[in-house]
């Protein structure tokens, strides 16, 4: 998450030593096995993705084309998509749109900088 990177930053506003605790083991493992925890794609994966109805179609779309760009599971990458777009994203909707394939390439900075989201 956004908060566990800050964390690690040590820029939290989190002082509590307790909740500091309690955010990094929530993610230890991720922690642990830094990015040898994404996945690489998988036919199960997609299909798990494009059945699911809580995700918006957009979303789906631009997830997969993600996980196809960066070889990561697909829903570990419409996952750090969607917390790309909620922490970091400064865009429009319509600006998406448009330059979905240069988000990519910012996407794959973001994941490189935030592989605990």
């Amino acid at each position: 998450s956004r908060e566990l990177w800050t964390i690690l930053l040590g820029r939290s506003a989190l002082r509590e030593p307790a909740q500091i605790a309690a955010e990094l083991n929530k993610h230890w493992q991720r922690l642990l096995e830094g990015l040898s925890y994404y996945k690489p794609p998988s036919t199960t994966s997609a299909e798990k993705i494009k059945a699911d109805k809580d995700v918006a179609v957009p979303l789906k779309e631009l997830g997969l084309r993600v996980s196809k760009f960066l070889g990561l599971d697909e829903e570990q990458s419409v996952q750090l998509l969607q917390c790309y777009l909620q922490e970091d994203y400064r865009g429009t909707r319509d600006s998406l749109k448009v330059h979905s394939s240069h988000l990519c390439s910012i996407y794959f900075a973001f994941l490189l900088n935030t592989s605990s989201c």
